[in-house]
């Protein structure tokens, strides 16, 4: 009977000792230098970039190109002044519409790590 008592003081006076432990600022600290150091040494890579630039830009990337592809074709379809005119406002309207649903995307992004 008196075994199981004993164990549970013990772990109990470890747990006490461990939240005491000043050490635990230090190693903390240690730690993120660490990992700062490890992420300055890793080679830069695209994807890595790619991955860290907001959906917003890549949203006003992508648009834009969708816009030139559209700006490029229009004056075959109607060889026009009209053509250069709808080629602008449609690169305008496709940045644009890339910038706001990638904005969607971010904000949802952002709701997400708040809630956990």
């Amino acid at each position: 009977m008196q075994n199981p008592e004993r164990d549970r003081l013990r772990r109990l006076r470890e747990a006490q000792l461990a939240t005491r432990d000043p050490q635990i600022k230090q190693r903390k600290l240690q730690r993120t230098i660490a990992e700062k150091h490890r992420r300055a040494a890793r080679p830069f890579t695209w994807g890595k970039f790619w991955s860290e630039v907001p959906q917003r830009w890549r949203g006003v990337l992508f648009g834009g190109l969708v816009g030139v592809l559209i700006a490029v074709a229009l004056p075959f379809i109607l060889p026009s002044l009209w053509a250069t005119i709808f080629a602008v406002i449609a690169f305008v309207f496709c940045a644009s519409l890339g910038f706001l649903l990638g904005r969607a995307i971010d904000t949802r992004e952002n709701l997400k790590d708040l809630v956990r």
